[in-house]
């Protein structure tokens, strides 16, 4: 099969806007996650190899310069696959702990803690105003395949009736949050939102003092452990 060697085609377009924007569209790459996620149910729009990569049937083909251009790891495997976005779960359906990200930037982070949700039977994860994109290409890698099966949803505020509120405060209670709960994890330099202040329950990790805070992802992990224990 001919390469695709313009970056006036159609697909190469497409795909770049995917990758940089990832608004109705997203990429996810590597041969396993683009397997897996079509064994989970995700239909591909399209996959892509690169020139040298093995495979064949109807995957499109872009030379090996424009495939490190759409490529979002060091050392790319040479497939991706084009999918639709998914739309907003409903994270309150099921039951077990709801993770609320509160101007969680960094999307390792985000994607990280996508998969302790996994790992820990949470509901789900929301993703409050100036959270990073779960469906970003870094996000999902860090999520190692589970943002497949974490309901996640982006929403401008919380509305969890029903449920009682915690976030994550250095200076709060070390309890265990409750499985039924909201635990919300905010931004290492800013923590969560003053709505969330006034609405929840301070909850902590006790430490020996020799750090300040830990990593949002590292509280997470104990927090959402805590809570599956």
């Amino acid at each position: 099969m001919k390469s695709i060697a313009s970056r006036q085609n159609p697909w190469f377009k497409r795909v770049h806007d995917a990758v940089r924007e990832h608004a109705e569209e997203i990429v996810i790459e590597g041969p396993k996650a683009v397997g897996d996620a079509i064994a989970a149910g995700w239909t591909p729009i399209a996959v892509i190899r690169a020139q040298g990569a093995e495979g064949g049937g109807k995957e499109i083909v872009f030379s090996d310069e424009l495939f490190r251009a759409v490529s979002d790891t060091r050392t790319s495997q040479g497939v991706l696959a084009l999918f639709r976005r998914p739309q907003n779960a409903d994270v309150f359906a099921k039951n077990g702990i709801v993770v609320a990200l509160d101007g969680v930037q960094d999307p390792g982070n985000v994607g990280t803690i996508v998969r302790l949700a996994a790992a820990f039977d949470a509901a789900g994860v929301v993703l409050l105003p100036g959270c990073a994109d779960a469906y970003s290409p870094k996000a999902i890698r860090a999520s190692a395949g589970a943002i497949l099966s974490v309901p996640i949803a982006a929403v401008s505020h919380l509305d969890a009736p029903g449920r009682p509120l915690f976030y994550a405060d250095s200076h709060g209670e070390t309890i265990a949050p409750p499985k039924n709960a909201v635990l919300v994890l905010g931004s290492e330099g800013s923590g969560v939102s003053e709505e969330i202040r006034r609405h929840g329950r301070a909850i902590g990790i006790a430490t020996s003092g020799r750090v300040e805070s830990l990593n949002v992802a590292a509280a997470a992990a104990i927090l959402l452990w805590q809570a599956f224990r």
